[in-house]
């Protein structure tokens, strides 16, 4: 039985009359893991409207992803490999098959492509109206022509501790009256941003309108009632469906076009300027489909979406503003995330925690400066390309010493804002585009493995200098035995260490899995200094404040603009920083001390690197950066001294097993499935966290993050492993790779990854023993692009023979005893250096 919703008199059909009816309606399952379940919630929710009686126009056609160049085709490969084990149904195809599954496709010039059996289609306007039917049957209420004036908010005790600040939503103020709520959801699209600015305090939502085309063509007399599957032709840009029998073009241009939400044009007001900016892309579309070219054109439509920095969703809990949730930023097309993005905020708002790994969704990764109108202009050019490194609104966070490092031919990636070199080259020009990992035109060794190389070798034989600025950074003060009982609370390690001493830890969730990975470094008694990840600055600190005890007066203070960091890295680490400072440096693992350097005074000095080498980090006033800077190049020329990227630092962690934040690190995994044991204290008296992992020791853990290296590996001929790959023991399915780099020690390249039973993924959880690692008879492959490459599995870090590691010295720490309190720690007798 079909439900006709033109025969309800009360149900305003009109609420889906602006952008929400037009679209392109395609539903694509080719994406990884926690992207496709959101994907896969919406194609069954759509199933179970259609199964009801609404016409919906849901086809389950499939679709078709084509390759027009070599290494167009190794990508979908590589793609296919990883998503395949963990249960997308896709097929790997060459020009003959593809022309199979649809005749009407040009394949002379294609490499081949990637069939997904799945993937389906809708009618934008039919679903928006029989989801709002729903709605409305089961209570809900529309209201037209309804302006937003306010989101009002009152002052209230903590929400709890896993709410937003002590501000919650009370309700909202119309053109109409006023509505009295407790929760609200931001789900206005291009306009979610403007909503965001109606609150006090303003809710940051940053998403950057971009005009958005499509093309339909008129009826095709030999397409009529066929289903074909759907076809992105990535190199070309552009992407079909069947639509009315006949097809719908859309595309993603190579410079997308900014859209100003106050325009008094229309959304829809299509001129001569915009078929200009579209005729090569149609003109690629015919190519493809030669059929198109006797075929009219029907309509070209300007439907503006709201896009955002990163072109991920926008989730979760705003941090400003308790009970108020934010749903924005579907990027093109937001019928594919629609039923499952509106799960994943309903079980957030009932669960009050994120049910799973939201980290790369969550509203709480941007800063006040991606909410810049400027910045989101400048960045809604480029909101469409899937690339590495963005080329517009960058340096907008800069460290005091980045135009010195610029001129020293630094190459700067972005993180959260911040310019951050990646790698040196000397001949690199500040003039010259951004990096981009892998090279464009090639998955093998990058163009700037000799770089990373020589900067790997001076941190591990002489001394290297990383600009470590965007690090975030906090201090907390309170009284000092309130505040150490609020941190032996959030911190899985014992946080009650002497002045001086520094400790990390990691702060946990109720599932024992990650919030957060920081140090500790105890000032005074009452007073800690926290450094954790740069993508941390927003998200942990709402975090911590939604988990202050009522009327605390324990203060969170952000100062990560204050400090510039410089870290020095390498076993001459201590006779350089020794000249500079004419004092003995050294020191017990894990303690700082201030110090004065040229004409610094008061520099924060850490036995701490996070490179995995030994060294200093040196927290120094961002207006004695610039002095310090070159007077550490000055004095470390007679120590080899040279700046080192964070690729380096990066080849550097992976070899010595060291996870990172949002990659192993995450609120889905917990220090015993990482390896980081030593970042907890058991015989606490409790923590966020505890329970569970008491019990994960005690019954084993269900995955396991693993350390590969692979056997007979040509790092300069053969296809490198740059994530996603899956990995199979005895030719078993176990687990996807996190992260991968080459070891310059080990001379191999190198892989982190999450192991699994096989039987977990055939949905009996299987706990995982001893035997399941140490049995030498197993055999370990990685599969990386279609080639099985063997591989030996290690759980813990490799032995080099140059000892004093940062790793070791921190399992080391961990074991020994701390100094007593007031007890400095001996220094040895200086050995002035003789030049």
């Amino acid at each position: 039985m079909k439900i006709d919703l033109r025969g309800s008199k009360k149900f305003n059909r009109n609420i889906a009359d602006g952008t929400s009816k037009y679209g392109s309606g395609m539903l694509g399952l080719f994406r990884p893991a926690n992207e496709r379940h959101i994907v896969q919630n919406c194609i069954e929710l759509y199933r179970e409207l259609q199964r009801k009686g609404f016409d919906i126009g849901l086809h389950e056609c499939g679709s078709l992803n084509l390759a027009n160049s070599k290494d167009r085709m190794l990508s979908l490969q590589r793609r296919a490999n990883r998503y395949k084990p963990t249960g997308l149904d896709c097929h790997v195809l060459g020009p003959n098959e593809l022309k199979e599954k649809h005749p009407y496709l040009y394949t002379a010039d294609l490499q081949g492509g990637v069939w997904v059996p799945d993937d389906s289609t809708v009618h934008p306007k039919k679903v928006s109206e029989a989801l709002a039917y729903q709605a409305y049957s089961g209570g809900a209420r529309f209201v037209g022509d309804c302006g937003v004036n306010k989101v009002t908010t009152t002052k209230c005790d903590r929400l709890g501790p896993n709410s937003s600040g002590n501000v919650r939503v009370s309700g909202v103020e119309t053109e109409k009256g006023f509505i009295e709520c407790d929760y609200f959801v931001n789900c206005a699209g291009i306009w979610a941003r403007e909503i965001g600015q109606l609150s006090e305090p303003i809710v940051k939502v940053p998403v950057c309108p971009a005009e958005h085309f499509f093309l339909t063509f008129k009826e095709i007399p030999e397409m009529k009632d066929k289903q074909l599957p759907i076809v992105r032709d990535y190199d070309n840009h552009t992407y079909f469906r069947v639509w009315n029998n006949s097809f719908l073009m859309g595309t993603f241009e190579r410079e997308a076009r900014p859209w100003n939400v106050k325009s008094e044009t229309g959304w829809n007001n299509v001129t001569e300027e915009h078929w200009i900016h579209m005729s090569p892309y149609i003109s690629a579309a015919t190519r493809r489909m030669p059929i198109l070219k006797e075929s009219q054109y029907d309509f070209l439509l300007n439907t503006p979406d709201a896009f955002t920095p990163d072109g991920k969703w926008i989730l979760g809990e705003a941090p400003e503003v308790g009970n108020y949730f934010v749903c924005a930023g579907m990027n093109g097309n937001s019928l594919q995330g629609a039923g499952g993005v509106g799960k994943v905020t309903a079980d957030w708002m009932v669960r009050k925690h994120p049910p799973g790994n939201m980290l790369s969704f969550e509203v709480q990764r941007f800063t006040n400066l991606h909410n810049n109108k400027k910045f989101l202009y400048e960045r809604a050019f480029e909101v469409y390309p899937i690339i590495n490194e963005f080329k517009r609104g960058r340096k907008i966070r800069t460290s005091p010493i980045f135009s010195e490092l610029e001129a020293r031919g630094a190459v700067f990636g972005e993180r959260m804002g911040w310019e951050r070199p990646l790698y040196f080259n000397p001949f690199h020009s500040r003039d010259d585009t951004p990096a981009q990992l892998p090279h464009l035109g090639t998955f093998g060794k990058p163009e700037c493995f000799d770089q990373i190389e020589e900067e790997y070798h001076v941190c591990r034989e002489a001394v290297g200098i990383i600009d470590m600025s965007s690090f975030s950074k906090f201090v907390i003060n309170g009284d000092e035995h309130a505040l150490v009982e609020y941190l032996q609370n959030l911190c899985s390690n014992n946080v009650n260490i002497p002045v001086g001493g520094i400790i990390p830890t990691g702060m946990l969730n109720e599932k024992g899995g990650f919030e957060n990975d920081c140090m500790l470094v105890r000032k005074r008694k009452d007073s800690y200094f926290m450094v954790c990840p740069t993508q941390q600055q927003t998200r942990i600190l709402e975090w911590m404040e939604g988990h202050l005890p009522r009327n605390s007066n324990i203060g969170l203070s952000d100062v990560t603009s204050l400090y510039t960091v410089l870290t020095l890295a390498g076993p001459k680490s201590t006779d350089l920083m020794e000249e500079l400072t004419n004092s003995s440096m050294t020191m017990q693992p894990f303690t700082f001390k201030y110090v004065n350097m040229g004409y610094a005074s008061g520099v924060m000095v850490q036995t701490v690197t996070q490179t995995g080498e030994p060294g200093f980090s040196l927290y120094v006033q961002s207006d004695h950066a610039l002095h310090l800077y070159d007077r550490i190049m000055s004095v470390g020329r007679d120590y080899g001294i040279r700046n080192v990227g964070h690729l380096a630092m990066r080849f550097l962690r992976i070899e010595k097993f060291i996870p990172f934040w949002g990659e192993e690190l995450t609120s889905e995994s917990s220090p015993i499935e990482v390896g980081r044991t030593f970042k907890v204290k058991f015989d606490k008296d409790n923590f966020i966290g505890k329970d569970v992992l008491v019990r994960q020791r005690k019954e084993g853990v269900v995955k396991r993050l693993v350390q590969f290296q692979l056997k007979s590996f040509n790092k300069d001929t053969q296809n490198w492993p740059w994530g996603g790959e899956a990995i199979f023991r005895n030719r078993e399915f176990v687990g996807v790779v996190t992260n991968s780099a080459y070891g310059f020690t080990l001379k191999k390249m190198v892989c982190l990854g999450f192991v699994q039973h096989p039987e977990t993924f055939k949905g009996h959880v299987t706990r995982l023993d001893g035997n399941f690692f140490n049995d030498k008879s197993a055999e370990w492959f990685i599969n990386v692009g279609g080639d099985m490459h063997p591989a030996t599995c290690h759980l813990f870090p490799p032995t080099f023979q140059k000892v004093g590691t940062e790793l070791e010295q921190m399992e080391s720490a961990h074991n020994a005893k701390p100094p007593k309190p007031g007890h400095a720690p001996k220094m040895s007798v200086v050995q002035k250096k003789q030049k």
